[in-house]
């Protein structure tokens, strides 16, 4: 291995893109390769017409001291604030608990603006699965796309992406493997409404319970000339499960009368519907460690699953995943 290495990270969600972004100057090359359209994983933006959404997470919490030093510079970047908007707990259109005692926060003017900004830094390839990993006697990884295509040879390895393909990628080191594929992770069916006018809900967001809903957020970003009130639905991992291969058109028939059921309002006609599935959306059973990595074949893996299923935990095993990578250079270097 050379005194700089090159780098290939597999996924550019958040951990993906931390890990990233801390590496820069430390590697003599570093790609981020990403199957989606755009960076962000449970981040990213859905776009449907003119609207826009962030269809996965919301906001964030914060709990650790180097993810609080992290989220004060967001701030002075002006690329995230306090979210003060009102949670409730909804229970067949009754509030039944408020909660306003625990900090939030948001992108702005969306939550893809945060991993927007890391991108900025990092060789970025959209569009792009890698789907086979062939490493090399002499060390190294030859990398293909599902199609076979070659897309390169790096001298070190991250796959920063949901257990599930970690695990696929990972098979010829079982250290990693193994360790990813006993975790379990969520479905989440996902809807997006976008009404002419306000419904006049008193409240941002709910926890909703007793129903297919587990979350319903008013979602402030939309472009276009519409003034429309936007909202994000988040069905229970139970019911989507029962509904994982249903009909778009069938899921969200079903999720708008939990809707209308969740917040006892008469029914009306959206502008706009769309839904999503998420089929890894969050782990059930991380594996409690900040991230993984092989010493013999430079392999690493990264993500919410090693650590806790939030945005703060991406975050910290990105950090924890470039901090390995950064010592076993030195190392071999040595």
């Amino acid at each position: 291995m050379s005194a700089k290495p090159s780098v290939a990270i597999i996924g550019a969600g958040l951990a993906g893109l931390t890990c990233g972004t801390a590496l820069q100057g430390m590697v003599d090359r570093l790609c981020i390769f990403e199957k989606s359209i755009f960076p962000g994983g449970r981040i990213s933006r859905f776009r449907a017409g003119e609207f826009e959404f962030n269809h996965g997470a919301q906001f964030f919490t914060v709990n650790h001291p180097l993810f609080w030093n992290i989220v004060s510079a967001w701030q002075s970047e002006g690329i995230v604030r306090p979210w003060e908007g009102w949670i409730v707990e909804l229970q067949k259109g009754q509030i039944i608990n408020s909660d306003m005692s625990t900090q939030r926060f948001v992108g702005v003017p969306g939550m893809q603006t945060i991993v927007e900004n890391l991108a900025r830094h990092c060789d970025l390839r959209t569009s792009t699965n890698i789907a086979e990993l062939e490493y090399q006697d002499s060390g190294g990884w030859r990398l293909f796309n599902e199609r076979g295509d070659y897309q390169g040879l790096f001298d070190i390895v991250i796959i920063a992406t949901a257990a599930n393909q970690v695990g696929d990628l990972s098979r010829l080191v079982p250290a990693i493997s193994k360790l990813a594929d006993r975790v379990d992770m969520t479905v989440c069916w996902s809807g997006m409404l976008a009404f002419e006018r306000s419904l006049n809900l008193p409240y941002d967001a709910a926890f909703v319970l007793d129903s297919p809903l587990s979350w319903i957020s008013r979602y402030q970003y939309s472009e276009g000339e519409h003034d429309a009130d936007c909202w994000i639905l988040h069905a229970t991992p139970e019911w989507s499960m029962q509904y994982v291969a249903s009909f778009r058109g069938r899921v969200m028939h079903a999720l708008l009368d939990a809707f209308w059921e969740a917040t006892d309002l008469r029914a009306r006609k959206p502008l706009s519907t769309s839904v999503h599935c998420w089929k890894h959306a969050l782990p059930i059973n991380p594996i409690g460690e900040d991230s993984l990595f092989d010493e013999a074949t430079a392999l690493g893996a990264c993500g919410d699953w090693c650590t806790a299923p939030r945005i703060e935990g991406a975050v910290l095993s990105g950090f924890s995943m470039a901090d390995r990578v950064m010592k076993h250079v030195r190392k071999q270097s040595a």
